[in-house]
């Protein structure tokens, strides 16, 4: 931590400002409420999500969320499928998923 970061937390707590116990999705420096905005001393105001997780991790949980539910799509089309080649696409299809998600399908 630099000391012109920690000057501006000092700045921060002595205007008042309120330590949260969330960090900043983009540089990990601990957070700051003043008058109802979240400021980071070394990013400046910062939008904050849910319960702190940072913005990779947010994105991250959606995309494995849409490729589960692309594999349970995918499983039932399986089911009634009789064309062997549309069978075989939709199992390598089901196979890449389950790669992705690293076997966790």
């Amino acid at each position: 931590m630099s000391e012109e970061e920690i000057q501006k937390m000092v700045t921060l707590l002595l205007s008042r400002a309120t330590m949260l116990a969330q960090h900043c999705p983009d540089c990990g420096t601990v957070l700051f409420e003043q008058r109802g905005r979240i400021i980071c001393p070394s990013c400046g105001e910062v939008e904050v999500r849910e319960e702190g997780e940072s913005g990779a991790a947010q994105e991250m949980g959606r995309d494995e969320e849409v490729l589960r539910r692309k594999r349970s799509e995918l499983i039932a089309e399986l089911e009634g499928e009789k064309d062997l080649d549309k069978v075989l696409r939709i199992l390598e299809a089901v196979q890449r998923i389950d790669s992705i998600l690293g076997g966790k399908g």
